[in-house]
């Protein structure tokens, strides 16, 4: 199915699998070997996607039904998706705004610009490379691990519990990471401002720039404190740099190195 002038898309499913890429001209696509599952309306400028509901019978042999949706070539419009017992998968493509929600399911973005990006997950997994926030970025989830890539943002925020973390590349003015009951992996953080947070896990954090350019404060009870390969106790300074690191956990070690 093929659409003109759609400006923002809304998809509504139960166990669906969503694969969105961007195309070469300028012509919305949907993609489905079984599109008579799907309800399907453009509107407005408002494609609107929604799975419709099945009969027990087709919950037990077709557990979950995919699609795919080439965006137009120009596409800058907003993304809203919520879901459950399914996926979505994103490839070079652009929004103003995204809005993603689901349980029991995975997100794996790849190449990816907004103006703000919001996202609400249980019982999953996310993945996200190369990501571009022109103003904000904030993640939710319960009982899921998390890996962000290559991710500028100015305000970028990750609240979890009983999951692992993993920050690589990360450009922000402000970075604020926490979780419960899991690791925290941060490298390559170059951020005015960080909270790295846990309980019951070890914090491993590497950060561009020198020692002496961060106000450090490092607390950790049950567990042991090294920076730049010297251990440490309890760490509070009172410098008065403009660039800041809280570094806190429980029942865990606490690695901090500079580069």
């Amino acid at each position: 199915m093929e659409f003109q002038d759609v400006r923002d898309i809304a998809i509504y499913g139960t166990d669906c699998v969503v694969d969105i890429s961007r195309g070469s001209d300028e012509t919305t696509r949907f993609i489905s070997a079984k599109e008579k599952y799907f309800d399907i309306k453009a509107d407005n400028g408002l494609l609107t996607v929604t799975q419709k509901s099945r009969n027990i019978f087709y919950r037990i042999i077709m557990r979950r039904f995919e699609f795919k949706l080439v965006l137009p070539r120009s596409f800058k419009g907003k993304l809203r998706f919520r879901n459950k017992n399914g996926g979505l998968y994103i490839n070079d493509a652009e929004f103003s705004d995204v809005e993603l929600s689901t349980a029991n399911g995975k997100f794996d973005l790849c190449n990816t610009s907004c103006h703000s990006f919001s996202l609400k997950m249980s019982n999953g997994s996310v993945n996200v490379k190369n990501m571009t926030a022109a103003e904000s970025a904030a993640v939710k989830c319960a009982n899921g691990n998390i890996r962000f890539e290559s991710v500028k943002a100015p305000q970028l925020t990750i609240s979890c519990s009983n999951a692992g973390l993993t920050a690589i590349d990360i450009t922000s003015k402000k970075f604020d990471c926490s979780t419960s009951n899991g690791t925290i992996d941060a490298s390559a953080v170059a951020a005015d401002e960080t909270k790295l947070e846990t309980s019951n896990g070890k914090i491993n954090a590497m950060f561009i720039g020198n020692r002496n350019d961060h106000r450090l404060c490092a607390e950790t009870t049950h567990g042991a404190i090294t920076i730049d390969g010297v251990p440490f106790k309890n760490i509070s300074d009172v410098s008065r740099t403009d660039k800041r690191i809280n570094v806190k956990t429980s029942n865990g070690d606490i690695d901090v190195r500079f580069m």
